[in-house]
């Protein structure tokens, strides 16, 4: 499975830069809710997200957009004396998402993405403890979305990403990621025929 979404993202970056026709670069963020399935009494984390993205316009209603973002990820649970335990999870994350313009400003969009663990850490009140060794290197996902570009650059954007792979080496039972995001977008005027 973890293959051929790596071969999925790879073959849609060939495909985009042999066929687009314009080529506009520009960065995003915002704000990430996050959790992990199948993990009880478990609350939902806030945390952002920020990256760039290069987006290849096939046509005037079909682009491909490779991104590369930081993702915080996460949740919290808290025990029966109601301390809170927070687990924090940063990601290295490259989605190519497949967009469909309905009209020039607004489109819906779907795509894989794979992702690499850059931290991972358990905090219980003033006591953070370092948790990367118990967890997968790479998360494999995929995301749906939509958007709203404004003539000026400035985007808003929406996506929910559900992961497809465990997230704890030694788990009894899958634990998944499922984020939903929500920001802002800036496409940056130059536009490159290709």
């Amino acid at each position: 499975m973890k293959k051929s979404i790596l071969a999925v993202l790879l073959a849609a970056c060939a495909v985009a830069g042999a066929k687009a026709q314009t080529l506009t670069f520009g960065v995003k963020g915002g704000l990430n809710v996050a959790k992990l399935t199948n993990t009880d009494n478990s609350h939902t984390r806030a945390s952002i997200y920020a990256g760039g993205f290069a987006n290849f316009a096939l046509n005037d209603m079909f682009a491909i957009q490779p991104e590369l973002l930081y993702s915080g990820q996460g949740y919290y649970y808290r025990d029966v004396a109601n301390n809170k335990y927070t687990t924090k999870l940063g990601y290295i994350n490259l989605p190519v998402m497949f967009q469909v313009h309905l009209v020039e400003e607004f489109f819906l969009e779907a795509g894989p993405q794979v992702g690499l663990l850059a931290s991972s850490k358990v905090k219980a009140g003033k006591v953070t403890v370092d948790t990367k060794d118990d967890m997968t290197t790479a998360d494999f996902g995929l995301g749906f979305g939509l958007g709203y570009q404004f003539p000026v650059g400035v985007g808003i954007t929406a996506r929910y990403m559900f992961g497809l792979t465990d997230v704890y080496k030694n788990a009894t039972e899958a634990h998944k990621n499922s984020v939903a995001s929500i920001g802002l977008s800036y496409t940056f005027n130059k536009k490159f025929k290709l």
